[in-house]
C-alpha cells in the first residue's frame, strides 16, 4: 500500500504550476481508479494504470492515451445562468450544465456543446442554426417556458426526424403542443443546481436516453412533426452547410487546409493523422472523403481503400464511399469483391455513372490482364483480339454509363479508345462476321464527334482539371491528323498536374496499352516523352540519366521505423539504458538493419532524435545511406531541452551534426499538423504521425524496431512510450523487432560480477 500511498501524495501535493500541467479532474480520475485498484486488492491491477508523469520538457502530457475515435456531436439547447423555476425557485442553469447535462453526454459516448463555449466570434445565430440542423443529437433543458429553447427546439422537430432528447427539473406538466414529447426528469437542491442525493442517478437516466437515442435504428423517428406529418423528408445534411456559419465548419476548414499542403507535399502521414483526429462526424465524413481522395492521387491504394471503410462505418449508405472501396479493392487485385460491391451498389441506383464506369474499368484490366505480359507481338495482339469479349464487354459498360449522362466525359473517352483498339484489332484478325464487332464500329463515328466537341469546349475553361485536358490528349492520339497535335495537347494537361507523379505515371500506362498494341507508335511516343519530361523535371533528374539509373532510383524499398529508449539519467532508480550500453545498442540495431540488408534504396523513420536510441538508430542509418524522416513534437529548443541536454554535451552536438546532414530531413509537429486538441498527449500523437509516415508502401513494407526493456509501467514515461509505439505497430498488423534491453549481455555480466562480490563476502 505504501507505494501508491506515496504516489497519491505526490500527486496531491503538486501544486506548482510548473510541475501540475493536468486538470485536477484527470488527476481525482487517476487516483480514484488506483484507490479502487487497491482497495479491492488488486495491486498488479493497479500497477499497470497508466498514469503519465509530467513531460520532461515541460509540456503538457496526459494520462491516458486518448481516444482517436470520432465521437457524434451532441448540441444542448438550454437557458443560461439563473433563472426562475415554476414554484419559484431558483434553477442554476450553468451548473445544471456542467455537473449533469456534460458528465451524462460525456458518459453516453458524446462531444457536447454548448453555444456559449464558442469563443470565436461570428454570427452566431447562423452557428446556432448549423448546431440545430447538423449535430448528431440535440438535447435541450424545458425546465422553464423559455422562448429561445422552445424556439430551438421547433427548429430541430421541423429539420430532423431523430436525434432529440428532452429534459427538465421541477414542473408537473409541458405545453400542450409537447405535452406528449417523452421528457426525462432530473432534480435540483434548493440552491437551484443539480441535488447530490439524486445526481448520480440523474446522470445515468440521461445517458442511457441519450445512448439509446442514438442507437436506435436509422429510421427511427423522435421528432413529433415527422411522426404526425408522415410524407415529410430531411433536407440533405450537406445541402444545410453554409460558410456563414464559422464556428460549425473551423474544425473542417482547419483540416482542410493543413491536409491540402500535406497533399502536395506527398506527406501521407499528415493526411491520415489529420483526418483520424477529426471528431465532429459530419465534418469527419467529408474530410474522409477529402483524405481518400488525396491518398487516391498519391497512389495510395491500400490506405485510401482504409479511409473509405471508416467513412462507410459512419454512413453506410455514402456512395462516393461505395464506389471508391470499389475502386480500391480493383486496384489491390480482389476485383470479384469489386464487382459484387458495384453490382450491389447498382441495384440501388442503376443509373449511377461513375459506379457504371467502374465497373467498365474492371472489365477492361481482365481483358488487359490476359495479354499485357506475353513478349511476342504477334501472339500478344493474337491474344488481346482472341479476349475480345471482355474488350466488347468494357465498351458496352462504358457507352452505358456515357448514356446515361452525356456530360461525363470519363466513360465516352473510354468508350472511344477501347472500341478504336476492337477495330484495330478486328481489322487484323476478324473475318467480318461478328455482329458485336460491327454494332461496335457503327457507333464510331457519332461517338468520336460527340467527345470531341464536348472536350474542346470542356478545355478552354482555364479552371479545367488534368483529367479532361488529359482525355482531350488522349483523344488527340487516336484521331489526330497529326502528331504534334498531341503533344501540344499533352503539354497543354501538364499545366493542371501540380506536379502529381502519380497522374503522370498513370497517363504513361493508358500509352503503354497502345503502345504493346501497336497502336499509332508516333503519336504514342509523342505523348509519353512530353509526359516523361515532366517526370524528370519534377524529381530533378539529369537528362542524360539512364533508364537503368532511373529504374534503380524509383525502386520502391523498406521502411524502418524506430522507437527506444533514452539515455537513463543519473536520477533514475531504475535502470534501463546505461551510457555504457551504447555500444552494444548500436551492434543490435546494426544486426537488425543487416538482417534486412537496409541500404541506400530504403528511408529511416522516427518519432524522435533524443540521446540514446534514437539518436544511434539515426547514425547507424546514415552509414548506410538511407534518407531519414525525423518526426518531433516541439521546436527544436524545446525539444533539445527536454529529450537531449541532460546527457551532456556530446549528445547535443550529435544531434546537430544529424540535423545538419543532407539527408536528415526532420519536420516538426506544429508546422506540419498543427497543435494537438487539449488532452492528446503530444508523444503520443508524435509516435501516431511517425508511424503513419511509415506507410508509403503499405504496412508490410515496415519494419518496426523497438529498443525497449519490454516494460511500460506507470512511473516509466519513456517505456510507456516505446510500447504505445509497439502496441500501434501490432494494430495495424504490422511487422516489430524487438532488440530487449534486458537481455543485453551488458546485465549478465553485472549478473556475475555480482555473484563473485557476493561470493567474496560470504568468506
Amino acid at each position: 500500500m505504501s507505494k501508491f500511498g506515496d504516489i497519491i501524495k505526490d500527486l496531491l501535493s503538486s501544486t506548482d504550476k510548473e510541475d501540475v500541467t493536468h486538470s485536477k479532474e484527470n488527476e481525482r480520475e487517476a487516483i480514484e481508479t488506483i484507490v479502487k485498484e487497491v482497495m479491492a486488492g488488486n495491486l498488479k491491477e493497479a500497477e499497470k494504470i497508466e498514469v503519465m508523469n509530467q513531460p520532461e520538457d515541460g509540456s503538457a502530457g496526459q494520462r491516458k492515451s486518448g481516444a482517436r475515435e470520432a465521437r457524434p456531436h451532441a448540441f444542448v439547447v438550454m437557458p443560461f445562468g439563473q433563472k426562475e423555476g415554476f414554484e419559484g425557485q431558483m434553477i442554476d442553469f450553468n451548473a445544471i450544465y456542467q455537473n449533469l447535462i456534460k458528465p451524462s453526454l460525456e458518459e453516453a459516448g458524446f462531444e457536447p456543446f454548448r453555444a456559449d463555449e464558442e469563443t470565436v466570434s461570428g454570427d452566431i445565430l447562423t452557428d446556432m442554426f448549423q448546431e440545430l440542423l447538423l449535430a448528431d443529437l440535440v438535447i435541450c433543458d424545458m425546465s422553464i417556458d423559455n422562448a429561445n429553447v422552445f424556439y430551438e427546439v421547433g427548429v430541430r422537430h421541423a429539420m430532423r426526424k431523430r436525434g432529440v432528447v428532452h429534459i427538465q427539473a421541477g414542473r408537473a406538466y409541458m405545453p400542450f403542443d409537447v405535452f406528449n414529447v417523452r421528457t426525462i426528469p432530473y432534480h435540483t437542491g434548493d440552491d437551484g443546481k443539480p441535488d447530490p442525493e439524486h445526481l448520480e442517478k440523474d446522470i445515468q437516466n440521461i445517458s442511457r436516453v441519450c445512448r439509446d437515442t442514438w442507437a436506435s435504428d436509422q429510421e427511427a423517428v423522435h421528432s413529433p412533426i415527422f411522426n404526425l406529418l408522415t410524407g415529410l423528408t430531411e433536407p440533405d445534411r450537406q445541402a444545410l452547410r453554409t460558410p456563414l456559419a464559422t464556428g460549425f465548419w473551423r474544425e473542417y476548414n482547419e483540416w482542410k487546409e493543413h491536409v491540402t499542403i500535406a497533399q502536395r507535399q506527398k506527406r501521407i502521414g499528415d493526411v491520415m493523422l489529420l483526418t483520424e483526429e477529426i471528431s465532429n462526424p459530419l465534418i469527419k465524413e467529408e474530410a474522409i472523403g477529402e483524405a481518400g481522395r488525396a491518398l487516391r492521387g498519391m497512389g495510395r491504394h491500400a490506405l485510401a481503400l482504409q479511409q473509405y471503410r471508416q467513412g462507410l462505418e459512419l454512413n453506410s449508405e455514402n456512395m462516393e464511399f461505395r464506389r471508391q472501396e470499389a475502386f480500391h479493392l480493383n486496384r489491390l487485385g480482389k476485383v470479384d469483391e469489386a464487382i459484387v460491391k458495384l453490382e450491389n451498389l447498382l441495384q440501388d441506383d442503376p443509373s449511377d455513372t461513375e459506379a457504371i464506369a467502374y465497373l467498365g474499368r474492371i472489365y477492361k484490366d481482365m481483358w488487359t490482364e490476359s495479354w499485357e505480359k506475353i513478349e511476342d507481338e504477334d501472339r500478344r495482339l493474337q491474344e488481346a483480339f482472341d479476349a475480345s469479349h471482355w474488350l466488347a464487354k468494357s465498351i458496352q459498360t462504358y457507352l452505358k454509363g456515357f448514356y446515361y449522362d452525356l456530360n461525363e466525359y470519363y466513360p465516352g473517352i473510354n468508350a472511344l479508345t477501347l472500341a478504336i483498339i476492337l477495330d484495330h484489332l478486328a481489322e487484323r484478325y476478324d473475318e467480318g462476321d461478328d455482329p458485336e464487332i460491327q454494332e461496335i464500329r457503327d457507333i464510331l463515328p457519332n461517338l468520336k464527334g460527340t467527345l470531341e466537341f464536348s472536350l474542346e469546349n470542356l478545355a478552354q475553361d482555364e479552371a479545367s482539371d488534368y483529367w479532361i485536358l488529359v482525355s482531350l490528349a488522349e483523344l488527340k492520339v487516336m484521331v489526330a491528323d497529326d502528331p504534334r497535335e498531341a503533344k501540344r495537347a499533352y503539354k497543354k494537361a501538364l499545366t493542371a498536374t501540380r506536379k502529381n507523379i502519380f497522374y503522370l505515371q498513370s497517363s504513361i500506362e493508358q500509352l503503354n496499352t497502345l503502345d504493346l498494341l501497336a497502336m499509332r507508335p508516333e503519336y504514342v511516343d509523342a505523348g509519353v516523352q512530353v509526359l516523361k519530361d515532366e517526370i524528370r523535371r519534377i524529381r530533378k533528374e539529369e537528362p542524360e540519366e539512364s533508364a537503368e539509373t532511373k529504374d534503380k532510383e524509383t525502386e520502391s524499398g523498406r521502411v524502418y521505423l524506430f522507437s527506444g529508449h533514452k539515455i537513463d539519467r543519473k536520477t533514475q532508480s531504475e535502470k534501463r539504458f546505461l551510457p555504457e550500453m551504447e555500444k552494444e545498442a548500436r551492434k543490435r540495431i546494426d544486426e537488425t538493419l543487416a538482417k534486412y540488408e537496409a541500404g541506400g534504396n530504403d528511408l529511416a523513420v522516427t518519432a524522435g532524435a533524443a540521446c540514446g536510441g534514437d539518436i544511434i538508430f539515426i547514425e547507424a542509418c546514415l552509414e548506410r545511406g538511407m534518407n531519414v524522416e525525423v518526426h518531433l513534437p516541439f521546436s527544436e529548443p524545446q525539444y533539445i531541452k527536454g529529450n537531449i541536454s541532460f546527457a551532456g554535451d556530446q549528445w547535443v552536438e550529435r544531434f546537430y551534426t544529424l540535423r545538419n546532414n543532407d539527408k536528415v530531413n526532420i519536420s516538426f509537429q506544429f508546422d506540419h499538423v498543427g497543435n494537438p486538441r487539449e488532452g492528446d498527449d503530444p508523444y503520443r500523437r508524435n509516435n501516431r504521425w511517425a508511424l503513419y509516415s511509415s506507410l508509403l508502401e503499405g504496412i508490410d513494407r515496415v519494419r518496426l524496431i523497438a529498443l525497449w526493456d519490454g516494460k511500460a509501467a506507470m512511473a516509466d514515461r519513456d517505456g510507456a512510450l516505446v510500447g504505445h509505439m509497439v502496441e500501434e505497430m501490432r494494430r495495424l498488423g504490422g511487422y516489430v523487432e524487438h532488440l530487449n534491453t534486458t537481455k543485453f549481455d551488458y546485465w549478465q555480466a553485472e549478473g556475475k560480477v555480482g555473484a563473485a562480490l557476493d561470493k567474496l563476502a560470504g568468506l
